[in-house]
């Protein structure tokens, strides 16, 4: 009896040794998985608002007259795929010459077919695996935004992109995964309205459903925030997402810019000059603004200044230059009327969407948003000339700290809400620009839709190694889940790997006792 005792506790053990080792093999890894060649028009937004005076110094750079490329849009673009000062990577895994000449002159993946190694270059899409098999890109929309915009401008360029998928939700239900969107700050689910002046908490229903410039809202500050480098702000030290978001929400805040519309060359100086004297006052320690700042942003998402920023000390000596690259932006800007739109029609009948209830989050909603409900959202002539309103940002503050935060936002995406979503990660931020020009069309939009949703229900798994994208637009890729974050990975897993390896020790000696 006594041996049978021990042998089943020998079994017991045993079990108990192999079932963290089981746990942890189903959780995935936490390095990103590079997918080549994806057309930038199957990948979702997630974020309702782009700079566009940003995109539009970004054209002058990358453009030499409208008529080719520069070394500068090649070096972006490069950067942005993952090749970085010749460090790229031949089919058989070896480091060819260090030619960083090829960087400026030429797609390195269309010349060399070169891989990716994430330990010599990062990528600056990054993209999570929702619902349908679908990427949905958590930053790099303005880059994305300029590369398929000077593709439809020009005839020049490259409408696909390697992205680096950091996580797989598509195993959750869509409101679950836009919840989760929301906890892992993957998404900001705000805009600028202009013409209340003021950021607002929009439905999931109006966000952008493709890289399309007509389909955003113009954000000024998220714009500025470009011009506002060097003098006040390091993107450099940038270590959270929407880190220009944050900055567009405090500046708002401040209610100094309540009397501009941007419609004008002259608007955009202004805020220019204003932002700038706020920077400076906030960096010299200024009471009024620092207690702001804290109000707005540190109160609301639990982040500093420092981790979206702001710099030590304010560098007046860099502003002639940033004052130039602005002075550029503008003419350009001014003088492309597919880029002073902001689609204004994602606050049209925006009500507030109730927390999901217990019933609801019960249920498995898989449905994507119908055509005709989106379709109202992806008009390219959705622009609006705000009027001005010395009182309207006052009357309506009170409700910027209700709607802004983040727990709240955590349950504003009701299930219906399932295609779209909002996030701008500034850490990469050395491409920037729009998208599409003025004849994108509603319909063709709900085309492209469509046929996102029908290729995605494929469900073959690609490796890392695998370097082509399916050169349909609108096809999407799997990647295995084995590889990828999944929402279940726990730390606890380590502190069962030791039980485990305790298990099997003791599981020796009780065997090793039972011979004997």
């Amino acid at each position: 009896m006594k041996k049978i005792t021990q042998l089943s506790i020998v079994i017991l053990l045993l079990i108990f040794a192999f079932l963290p080792f089981k746990t942890v093999a189903s959780e995935a890894s936490l390095s990103p998985i590079v997918v080549y060649d994806v057309p930038i028009s199957s990948l979702h937004p997630t974020q309702a608002g782009i700079g566009k005076i940003q995109i539009s110094y970004k054209l002058t750079e990358y453009l030499a007259n409208d008529a080719a490329l520069t070394a500068s849009f090649f070096e972006d673009f490069n950067e942005d795929n993952g090749y970085i000062k010749g460090n790229y990577l031949t089919a058989d895994t070896q480091t060819p010459k260090q030619d960083k000449n090829l960087l400026k002159t030429v797609n390195m993946r269309e010349e060399l077919g070169a891989l990716v190694n994430p330990a010599l270059g990062s990528l600056s899409v990054q993209v999570v695996i929702g619902p349908h098999k679908e990427y949905y890109a958590i930053d790099g929309h303005h880059g994305s935004n300029t590369n398929q915009l000077i593709k439809e401008m020009t005839g020049l360029g490259y409408d696909k992109i390697n992205v680096a998928v950091i996580a797989d939700y598509s195993d959750l239900d869509e409101k679950t995964f836009w919840q989760t969107m929301l906890a892992q700050k993957y998404m900001y689910p705000k805009a600028y309205n202009v013409a209340t002046h003021q950021y607002e908490t929009i439905s999931g229903l109006k966000l952008p459903k493709q890289m399309n410039n007509q389909l955003f809202v113009n954000d000024p500050f998220r714009g500025l925030n470009y011009f506002w480098r060097s003098t006040a702000i390091n993107k450099d030290t940038i270590s959270v997402p929407f880190a220009e978001f944050y900055w567009g929400e405090f500046m708002s805040r401040t209610h100094e810019f309540d009397d501009l519309n941007f419609q004008t060359p002259d608007d955009y100086q202004t805020a220019f000059e204003r932002g700038n004297a706020i920077f400076e006052k906030l960096i010299a320690g200024d009471a009024k603004y620092t207690y702001l700042f804290s109000e707005v942003v540190t109160q609301q998402y639990g982040i500093t200044a420092n981790q979206i920023g702001l710099q030590d000390s304010y560098s007046a000596a860099k502003l002639a230059k940033q004052q130039d690259k602005l002075d550029t932006a503008k003419a350009y800007m001014f003088s492309h009327p597919n880029l002073t739109t902001s689609n204004q029609a994602v606050f049209d009948g925006n009500t507030p969407v109730e927390p999901p209830t217990s019933e609801d989050s019960s249920t498995d909603d898989n449905t994507s948003t119908s055509n005709d409900e989106t379709s109202s959202t992806d008009s390219a002539d959705s622009s609006s000339s705000a009027s001005e309103s010395d009182t309207s940002g006052s009357a309506t503050n009170s409700s910027d700290t209700a709607t802004s935060s983040t727990d709240s936002a955590d349950n504003s995406f009701s299930a219906s809400e399932s295609d779209t979503s909002g996030s701008d990660t500034n850490s990469s931020d050395t491409a920037t620009s729009s998208t599409a020009s003025d004849d994108s069309s509603s319909s063709e939009s709900q085309k492209n839709s469509s046929e996102r949703e029908a290729s995605s229900s494929t469900d073959a798994a690609i490796s890392p190694a695998e370097q082509t994208h399916s050169s349909d637009k609108t096809a999407t890729t799997q990647i295995a889940d084995s590889t990828l974050p999944h929402t279940g990975d726990s730390p606890i897993q380590f502190w069962l790997i030791l039980l485990g390896a305790a298990c099997v020790i003791i599981a020796g000696i009780k065997f090793y006792r039972l011979k004997e």
